[in-house]
């Protein structure tokens, strides 16, 4: 098998040309990368070693029996990650995507023979069963694709949409597509009332940039999330016509499939393992039908490990920022939000807020609850804890919490379908008000050092490093 050769280290910052191979260099360029060179089994094996990786390392599998390109995994491993991505601090991630949101920003048009995803032909009888495509799960319903971009426009106002989707693959040309309510359903939904087919574009091997802009709002349907993912980069997005629909990609992308959904076709998908890590049940989705594909020389394909810190944070980043926009519009004095990966960035959530007045925690907590679907547990804190430490937010709730006085209970509420415990998506939502009155407040002040000489404490502490 001819493989390519690993990309070259760049242990400066992240360059403009920001595409899967670059963020490879970066990864290695930072110790966070392995390789596997033995050959790994398709069928459990590649997932096994992500999950044992899960946090800690990115991998590449250089063999992975019977197919015909390495296959990339857990390329973001904490919120650090894709703040160096983003170029921000890790607690600015959700301000800095919601500026990408408010501000979108033109990609820039390629031509074909300029495009590197264009390099070479997908052709002959086989197409899927030449990519990597792995068995996640004990009860999955089969190999699956899981961090590709599924490529749609909206008919109504132009907008490019982008979305990650599981696809189970079925025989060489026909993916089986969970399609949740959102933008996506809209507009197939809206195709197929007319009797008509659906054109896709279905993109394999992207840096974590364009995962984010994946999951952008669906609210807002003349949002372009190409033009999203163009304004998180520092540099505009280059971007192709697929050759077969028109349909725009990304340029330097690994892999394009074109294709189209058969109108009202639906057949079994699943089951599969999913973010609350426990599996999604199968039911009839839509029929994808592949027509062919391009890819690039030395292609490498990507995966997503469900259940894993990619999945919660390429999906918690654009939920926080609307979380975050909604919150401010309501209570200014929210200052920041995070779904944290124990709640698999979606059912857990914690707001911080400053100046705190008598009730206004309650009503930040009601509007947490009720703008968030997914959320079923919030907490509030001030502002003088840090959301991003487990370990302050859990002493928040340990020295600033009465149950029968802090404590919400809201029953009945619409929440994930995917929870296992709720019924039929219904489940009860839980908020706890963990801030103090400012009347109060000098009774729950932080201990904290104050130092005579404070600038010789990094000297003593690099010397006990050292030493």
């Amino acid at each position: 098998m001819n493989l390519p050769a690993v990309p070259a280290a760049q242990p400066a910052g992240w360059p403009v040309e920001q595409n899967l191979r670059s963020w490879l260099s970066h990864l290695l360029g930072r110790g966070r990368l392995g390789q596997v060179r033995s050959q790994v089994e398709p069928d459990q094996e590649v997932s096994t070693v992500l999950e044992r990786l899960d946090g800690q390392r990115a991998v590449l599998f250089r063999d992975v029996a019977g197919a015909e390109f390495p296959l990339a995994g857990n390329l973001v491993g904490d919120r650090a990650d894709l703040a160096e991505a983003m170029g921000c601090l890790p607690q600015e991630t959700a301000t800095r995507y919601l500026a990408a949101l408010d501000r979108p920003r033109p990609w820039t048009p390629v031509p074909d023979g300029n495009a590197p995803v264009l390099a070479r032909r997908l052709d002959g009888e086989a197409l899927l069963s030449r990519l990597p495509l792995t068995v996640q799960h004990e009860h999955d319903a089969g190999r699956y694709l899981t961090s590709a971009l599924l490529v749609v426009r909206d008919p109504q106002t132009g907008a490019t949409n982008l979305s990650i989707n599981r696809m189970l693959a079925v025989g060489e040309r026909s993916l089986r597509t969970l399609v949740l309510p959102g933008r996506l359903r809209r507009i197939l939904t809206g195709t197929e009332r007319r009797g008509l087919d659906l054109d896709v574009a279905i993109v394999l091997g992207v840096d974590p940039l364009l995962g984010l802009a994946s999951q952008a709002p669906a609210t807002d349907r003349s949002l372009d999330d190409l033009a999203v993912a163009s304004a998180l980069r520092t540099g505009p997005l280059p971007v192709v016509r697929c050759p077969v629909n028109g349909l725009p990609v990304p340029a330097d992308a690994e892999f394009v499939l074109a294709g189209r959904f058969r109108a009202d076709v639906r057949e079994p998908e699943g089951p599969f393992g999913e973010f609350p890590r426990t599996y999604g049940p199968s039911a009839p989705a839509p029929v994808i039908e592949l027509l062919t594909g391009w890819h690039r020389d030395g292609a490498v394909c990507q995966t997503i490990l469900s259940g894993g810190r990619e999945h919660f944070l390429l999906g918690g980043i654009p939920r926080e920022a609307a979380l975050l926009r909604t919150l401010r519009w309501a209570h200014p004095q929210v200052t920041a939000v995070r779904l944290t990966e124990a709640g698999s960035c979606r059912l857990h959530a914690v707001v911080a807020v400053r100046g705190e007045t008598a009730g206004s925690s309650m009503n930040v907590l009601l509007s947490t609850l009720g703008a968030a679907g997914t959320v079923k547990h919030a907490i509030v804190v001030d502002d003088d804890v840090d959301i991003h430490d487990d370990e302050q937010v859990g002493w928040a709730m340990a020295t600033r919490v009465q149950a029968d006085r802090d404590v919400l209970v809201l029953p009945r509420a619409a929440g994930s379908g995917l929870d296992p415990s709720a019924t039929g998506g219904t489940t009860a939502k839980l908020g706890i008000d963990a801030t103090v009155a400012g009347d109060v407040r000098r009774r729950h002040a932080r201990m904290r050092t104050r130092p005579t000489r404070p600038e010789w404490i990094e000297r003593f502490l690099a010397e006990a490093a050292s030493s």
